[in-house]
């Protein structure tokens, strides 16, 4: 198979999340998604009207179109969601392991996202409770946060490597419980 039979493959097993996908059918998919993200990413920047325009009060946003490249690729990501977590699921179960792996991952990703979150918010309120003339617990308040930014970029950077690496590793045998080896 060449690489664009790799990259498509998952499209054609849309909800197969049992059996076993090879590391080029995730690399060749997950490259296509890159892709597809960075060109949605440049028009979207290209499409943008300039700040003078979107200043004048006659100005007709919907004339140009902008904004409908997002909705398509809103539509994109939902359709691809299934499929980016089938292939996922079939290449842990490559590696011979379970693919509630992958709901660890998310679980840590999530975890990283809320303590960032919570470090934000706390250095808003310290923010606001200084304005507001009470200046003695803010630099605790700020320290305290940025141990949670700290941990939280420790967590999602730590959890990003983990599945690298566990996703660009070999296959374990040539059949596991999972099933036969892949294409």
């Amino acid at each position: 198979m060449n690489a664009i039979n790799y990259a498509i493959l998952p499209f054609f097993r849309y909800f197969d999340f049992r059996g076993r996908s090879s590391r080029s059918e995730y690399w060749w998919y997950s490259l296509l998604l890159v892709i597809i993200g960075i060109l949605y990413f440049a028009y979207s920047i290209a499409a943008m009207p300039s700040f003078t325009d979107m200043m004048d009060p006659d100005f007709d946003e919907t004339a140009l179109g902008y904004g409908f490249i997002d909705y398509v690729y809103i539509i994109f990501s939902l359709a691809t969601f299934i499929p980016n977590l089938a292939v996922s699921v079939r290449r842990l179960h490559d590696i011979n392991r379970t693919g509630w792996w992958l709901a660890a991952f998310y679980g840590l990703m999530a975890t990283s996202s809320v303590l960032s979150t919570g470090a934000m918010i706390t250095i808003f309120v310290s923010a606001m409770v200084a304005i507001s003339g009470d200046m003695s617990s803010m630099g605790s308040s700020f320290g305290g946060a940025y141990i949670l930014i700290a941990l939280s970029i420790g967590i999602f950077i730590g959890t990003l490597v983990w599945m690298i690496v566990w996703f660009a590793s070999p296959s374990v045998s040539n059949n596991n419980r999972f099933g036969d080896d892949p294409i």
